[in-house]
């Protein structure tokens, strides 16, 4: 048994099928087949029920996958924590962020990174919360920046500077605003610019106009905050936003920025590891950035 056996009898396990599985690989299927066989021999137990599709685990299967997930992942994190022996403190530092966050949080911390570690290759592995916590919960990244809650039986949690939101409005549509906090209630006639559903952000501006008692008026919904933000600045219409993003130098001057008077709606970030994971010294240095200051630098 090998590593590369192990591999691909998780790879199988997952796709549920032997053309996939070797398809992904870039072998031909024949090859494929050819080392489960012989891993299945070798362990005198069948891994694979062949007869069904997808191709079913057997009890034994499952355990075999199960196990040899964990032995590889411990062999991954035995040559990271190697890491800065074989090579003076030089490799790779893989953060999971979103694209939004990452616009704003990190400029600080990566100048510094950079003039503590000049050797280090950093990666900033950009994707959704959702998907940052299954990477992170994998061992995918040495850190990753996600919203809460998170399971916290695999991750390790440090929370950081929760995100108060504000409503931005463009000086046009002003007319509802009188000082520098509005009520959510007063903002029906207002029209919005969202992000898509399934979004965070998206679901906290439901929340927000559910609880306020109307139906946004939606004139436009884009993929992305800082789109949504270019939008606001053409004037068209108005959109809810993490402070922090406002305060990194994103004022403008026909456009108001406003709290709003619910203290109920925020996103609280925090950074997170699988539990049990290397942390090396670029990766913890960074961390103490992130949760001393916010990445405010």
């Amino acid at each position: 048994m090998n590593v590369r056996q192990m591999q691909y009898a998780i790879l199988l396990s997952k796709t549920g099928s032997f053309s996939q599985a070797a398809q992904e690989l870039s072998i031909s299927q024949p090859a494929f087949s050819k080392q489960i066989l012989t891993l299945e021999e070798e362990l005198g137990v069948k891994l694979f029920e062949r007869g069904s599709t997808p191709v079913r685990v057997t009890a034994a299967g499952a355990y075999f996958v199960r196990e040899a997930e964990g032995l590889l992942y411990k062999e991954n994190q035995l040559h990271r924590s190697m890491e800065k022996f074989r090579s003076g403190e030089a490799g790779q530092l893989v953060i999971g962020i979103t694209p939004f966050r990452s616009s704003y949080m990190l400029s600080g911390v990566l100048r510094k990174l950079r003039k503590r570690f000049p050797h280090i290759q950093i990666k900033l592995h950009e994707a959704g919360s959702e998907a940052l916590r299954k990477g992170a919960a994998e061992g995918k990244f040495d850190f990753a920046i996600v919203n809460l809650p998170v399971d916290d039986s695999v991750l390790d949690v440090r929370p950081l500077e929760p995100d108060k939101l504000v409503l931005a409005i463009p000086e046009n549509l002003l007319s509802i605003l009188d000082g520098s906090e509005i009520d959510f209630n007063s903002c029906g006639d207002l029209p919005f610019v969202v992000v898509g559903q399934g979004q965070e952000m998206r679901q906290l501006f439901d929340s927000l106009c559910a609880r306020a008692g109307f139906v946004p008026n939606v004139v436009a919904e884009v993929v992305g905050l800082t789109t949504a933000w270019a939008v606001v600045r053409s004037g068209i219409a108005a959109t809810i936003l993490p402070w922090q993003f406002v305060e990194q130098g994103y004022d403008e001057h026909k456009i108001r920025v406003v709290s709003i008077k619910d203290a109920l709606y925020f996103r609280r970030p925090a950074v997170v590891t699988k539990r049990g994971q290397y942390i090396n010294e670029a990766a913890a240095y960074a961390i103490e950035l992130l949760t001393g200051s916010n990445g405010r630098l």
